[in-house]
């Protein structure tokens, strides 16, 4: 019989994002010596049994309570019974929280009660996510105290990347974090997949051939900075440089954005497809795209840029942040200094640089499969049960920390 690993999280579909997204993403890749059940907030009946068919299926929904200005529902796990019978029959041997709201802090007080050792992975720049939806520095410095006070608790904390590890740290925890990265579902695209893709995506909307395409894939938010590509274009537009921005992914502030994009003029520029679930047709315009635009500085270790790598899309991102650590300039991908200006003199000179064909190519080097992150993960798994167990070497070994990069 396997031994049980459970996921939690206080999000999930219809609020899908790249934090559900790693959990979907390690059930579906957990086919070891563990089983591996997700413990999620119920969005009400109908919606979780069309999230069990579109999205992910066997997730526990346990209870939750809509919160009005973040926008989305949160895990009420310790007055649900049934979440408490789900694990004592499950008998975890480990608990993994990717969230550092309620049910991290319901796995503390099980895991401590049960002698299991918990798991958290950092993902999130939250304090930065609060100050946008609450616009209140005092309610941000409430929720940080009792998110903080949870992961101090914790003794196998997590990050995706070594500057989140650091944000992390700014935030005030001073334990040990270990950096594990988060992997991409989509297989590298040869010549020939690609080539057909992209002319799909000509043909449904008149685009041409030679047509210059970038692309955005994510939520529609403030933080996401997608307003600064507007601007860049606009900036283009005015040098005569043609091109088509995509922007794939739902939200709610998706007027806001088109009328900004009015605003600026480059509305006829700008292609808002809505939220594209099915990852074939997702592919479609990751092939088409020249080039993944990804101004945001909130993400800490975006997955839409290995998706984009694996379709030989390199991204812009900007210099200096979390997306820098997944590429090497002008090689497998570019950054720059988040300046409007800039960026437009970047995207000139990519077009016009013969060595553009090798960026491409060389983009799907840093392409890391959900395969391999989850292996490694589950070797850490091993790792902390072990010395969980007492054996204190393999326990050393386990909490340690990592630098970037080591993990493939």
């Amino acid at each position: 019989m396997n031994k049980s690993v459970i996921l939690g999280i206080d999000a999930w579909y219809p609020q899908v994002d790249g934090v559900t997204n790693v959990v979907k993403y390690y059930r579906e890749n957990l086919k070891g010596e563990y089983d591996c059940e997700i413990i999620a907030p119920s969005y009400g009946d109908a919606l979780d049994k069309e999230g069990e068919r579109k999205y992910c299926a066997g997730v526990f929904h346990n209870r939750s309570l809509w919160v009005p200005f973040i926008g989305f529902r949160n895990s009420v796990p310790s007055s649900d019974r049934k979440l408490k019978k789900l694990l004592d029959k499950s008998n975890p041997v480990l608990l993994h929280a990717h969230s550092p709201f309620a049910i991290c802090g319901y796995f503390i007080k099980y895991g401590k009660k049960h002698d299991i050792p918990v798991v958290y992975t950092f993902h999130t720049k939250f304090k930065d996510e609060f100050m946008r939806v609450t616009h209140s520095r005092l309610i941000t410095a409430v929720m940080m105290s009792v998110i903080m006070r949870n992961i101090k608790k914790l003794e196998y904390v997590w990050a995706v990347s070594a500057s989140s590890a650091q944000t992390l740290r700014s935030y005030g925890y001073k334990g040990k974090i270990k950096v594990m990265r988060n992997g991409t579902d989509m297989r590298v695209a040869g010549d020939e997949e690609r080539a057909a893709l992209s002319a799909e995506i000509n043909k449904e909307y008149g685009i041409s051939p030679d047509e210059r395409v970038f692309l955005f894939v994510g939520r529609v938010v403030s933080v996401k900075n997608i307003k600064f590509s507007f601007r860049v274009i606009a900036e283009l537009k005015k040098r005569g440089f043609s091109c088509k921005f995509f922007v794939v992914g739902g939200g709610e502030e998706i007027e806001p954005h088109k009328k900004y994009a009015e605003k600026l003029g480059v509305s006829d520029s700008v292609i808002f497809t809505g939220f594209v679930g099915d990852r074939g047709k997702l592919r479609r315009y990751y092939a088409r795209a020249n080039l993944f635009l990804l101004p945001s500085v909130f993400d800490n270790a975006p997955l839409v840029m290995l998706e984009a790598a694996s379709l030989q899309t390199p991204s812009l991102v900007p210099a200096g942040t979390s997306s820098e650590e997944l590429i090497k300039n002008d090689v497998t991908g570019y950054a720059e200094k988040l300046d409007e200006t800039l960026w437009a003199d970047k995207i000139e000179k990519i077009f016009s640089d013969t060595g553009y064909a090798a960026v491409c190519k060389g983009c799907t080097s840093v392409v890391y499969t959900w395969e391999q992150a989850v292996a490694d993960a589950e070797a850490e798994y091993r790792r902390i049960i072990a010395g969980h167990n007492g054996r204190a070497e393999e326990a050393e070994e386990a909490c340690g920390e990592l630098p970037a990069g080591q993990n493939g």
